[in-house]
């Protein structure tokens, strides 16, 4: 058993969703054969756990095929990524629902398509609230006949203004008619 028989047998392993084996990529950092063994270390570039078990199952069964059975091997993989935003959190735990509208393109009926909705679940005893997420063009107070109409503000909370049933929040009822915003990223990202 020497250095060449096991990198010819890792040669055999091909990394997950490529053509090319995990040597020609060089992901076989080191080897090391002593009296207890072979010990490998391979490191990839995926963080998926999925992968490093598929590389290692694949790894232990072509070394056992050219006669070493006393492999260690360790996978290094980059740390997941840690969740920064709150994607995955539920930041309305008092919401039991949320429905979406949304859409690629403008000028296709969101904003009308959501007061519908929204109006229709409020006539069913339903209790509503609607968001207008469209930043820079917000039409949902003019659909409500909530132009102009400024919300309260009470402590560090800004109450929804109400109408048909709906409790409604939306920059359009922050903003004068007619003002323009030149917010961008991150500030657009905190108002949402």
């Amino acid at each position: 058993m020497n250095k060449e028989t096991i990198t010819s047998a890792l040669s055999n392993v091909t990394y997950p969703g490529f053509t090319k084996d995990i040597v020609t990529f060089g992901f076989v950092k080191n080897i090391e054969i002593s009296e207890e063994g072979v010990a490998i270390r391979i490191e990839i570039t995926s963080s998926a756990p999925e992968v490093a078990a598929q590389i290692t199952d694949e790894a232990q069964k072509e070394l056992q095929k050219a006669g070493i059975s006393n492999a260690t091997i360790q996978i290094d993989a980059p740390q997941m990524p840690r969740e920064s935003s709150s994607h995955g959190k539920n930041i309305a735990p008092q919401v039991r629902n949320f429905i979406m509208v949304s859409s690629g393109k403008g000028g296709v009926g969101k904003s009308t398509s959501a007061v519908n909705l929204a109006i229709a679940l409020a006539m069913q005893g339903k209790k509503v609230g609607l968001l207008d997420a469209d930043i820079y063009g917000p039409n949902v107070p003019r659909m409500l006949g909530l132009e102009g109409v400024k919300p309260q503000i009470e402590g560090n909370k800004v109450l929804p203004l109400k109408a048909y049933g709906i409790e409604m929040m939306s920059m359009g009822s922050l903003t004068d008619e007619g003002q323009s915003l030149i917010w961008r990223g991150a500030m657009v990202m905190k108002v949402i």
